[in-house]
């Protein structure tokens, strides 16, 4: 008994080092990542398979992904030799599965543009039975062809080439039409053919002309659903107009009580404008005089409709322009330190009221100093499209009113001078101006008050 628990022992520990030994030590994903050779096989048959080579050469293509099977179980339990073999046989499959694909496309080129055409019409998926019996008989001329039985391939040419025509045209039908058949089926359903003929005999005169044109010329699909689309609407107008007679048979009215039924329906059209129908005249003045109406009151609405809307967009175009106005005050006022200089917004202009310029006494020259504020003067300018500009020279009360006049006149136009050479601001939109000690900001009576009043301003003006 011991022994043979000891074989029964032996065996099962045998059978698991066995099944342990034919375990692959690999996934599928690291086969493809430690054998490039496989990896770029993989690749090279999914760019045949998406460029519709496969039902091209229907033989090669599947040998060749059995090999290429076999490649990647042998990946997986690292068998490079047989990796090796199996992916030199893949590689002789697929150069022949490619060529025998060409081969197939030259000989099929007709056929294949029908097949492309019919795709785009939609046949692949609303007809889609006898696409794919199509699609089977060119897997099989094209199996001819990698037999090399050229003649008997084309002998499937012109059935395949009418074939796919065929479900061309009929998906561009189905696709144009369905919709005006649903309603036209709809209508008939409800009895449109017994109590409102006339009107579901022009959805079927629609409906037949939508299907001629496409018979005539394949291209004009918008037209064909134009008519479509008119005989649906026929079919729901001959449907509305069964159920309304239907309704007045139910409630049994009579002929008059009919016509006061209509009158009435006229009577809430003419509402908005107002005014009173006058039943007692003739129908058709009555219809010539309610169109009149409509006419004048529709051209009061939209003459009131285009007064709001240019109302608004006036409206519009102040808010842009005052958001556009702000937003370039913001960015201006940012440009400079308080001690620079105040930045106040007047309107859509800005006013700079600059402190820091540094004239020796008594002179006009700018210095060095004052380079980095001018520069900054020049970006506030330029922030606006095409301004004004105005620079203005101030003083404080020393030194008599004349002296100080001049002497404000020339600093602005030095200032001025520099935003035209150095700034490139065109000379005929700067305008310099001399105030001298007449508009003072502060106390003159204080080194501080005299300090704020010698002071250059520059308004740009964007108005």
């Amino acid at each position: 008994m011991a022994i043979r628990l000891r074989l029964l022992s032996l065996i099962l520990v045998s059978l698991f080092y066995s099944g342990c030994a034919s375990t692959p030590t690999l996934s599928r994903s690291q086969v493809f990542e430690e054998y490039e050779r496989i990896s770029y096989l993989q690749r090279r048959m999914n760019e045949d398979r998406v460029n519709d080579l496969f039902d091209l050469a229907p033989v090669g293509f599947a040998a060749a992904q059995s090999k290429l099977a076999e490649a990647i179980v042998l990946g997986q339990k690292r068998n490079d030799a047989g990796v090796a073999e199996k992916v030199a046989e893949v590689d002789q499959l697929l150069d022949k599965a490619e060529s025998d694909a060409t081969r197939s496309k030259r000989l099929m080129r007709e056929v294949l543009e029908a097949r492309q055409l019919a795709i785009a019409a939609g046949a692949d998926t609303m007809l889609k039975e006898r696409f794919e019996l199509l699609d089977e008989k060119l897997r099989k001329a094209s199996t001819l062809v990698e037999k090399g039985d050229i003649e008997d391939a084309k002998k499937w040419r012109p059935e395949m080439l009418q074939g796919y025509s065929d479900v061309e045209l009929d998906a561009l039908k189905q696709d144009a039409t369905e919709n005006a058949r649903q309603d036209i089926a709809q209508a008939t359903e409800s009895e449109a053919d017994e109590y409102s003929p006339k009107t579901l005999k022009r959805a079927l005169e629609e409906l037949a002309l939508s299907v001629a044109v496409l018979e005539t010329n394949r291209t004009q699909r918008e037209k064909a659903k134009n008519h479509a689309l008119q005989a649906s609407r026929l079919a729901r107008r001959s449907v509305e107009i069964t159920e309304m007679i239907k309704d007045f048979k139910r409630r049994e009215y009579t002929m008059e009580e009919i016509i006061l039924w209509y009158q009435k329906q006229i009577s809430l059209i003419s509402e908005p404008t107002g005014d009173e129908l006058h039943f007692d005249q003739p129908n058709h003045e009555v219809v010539t005089a309610l169109r009149n109406k409509l006419v004048n009151y529709t051209e009061i609405q939209q003459a009131e409709l285009a007064t709001r809307m240019d109302l608004q967009s006036r409206l519009e175009a102040v808010e842009r322009e005052n958001r556009e106005a702000q937003a370039r005050f913001d960015k201006i006022q940012d440009l400079f330190s308080s001690y620079e200089a105040n930045v106040y917004r007047q309107g859509h202009n800005v006013l700079l009221e600059l402190r820091a310029f540094n004239f020796p006494s008594g002179g006009s020259d700018i210095q060095s100093e004052n380079f980095a504020l001018l520069d900054k003067i020049v970006t506030a300018v330029k922030s606006f499209p095409n301004p004004d500009v105005v620079v203005s020279g101030h003083t404080d009360s020393v030194g008599g009113a004349d002296v100080n006049q001049q002497l404000s006149q020339r600093r602005a136009e030095t200032v001025a001078s520099f935003l035209e050479k150095v700034g490139g601001v065109a000379r005929n939109h700067i305008t310099a101006i001399g105030y001298g000690e007449s508009r003072p900001v502060a106390n003159n009576e204080t080194e501080r008050g005299r300090k704020s009043n010698r002071r250059i301003e520059v308004l740009i003006i964007n108005e």
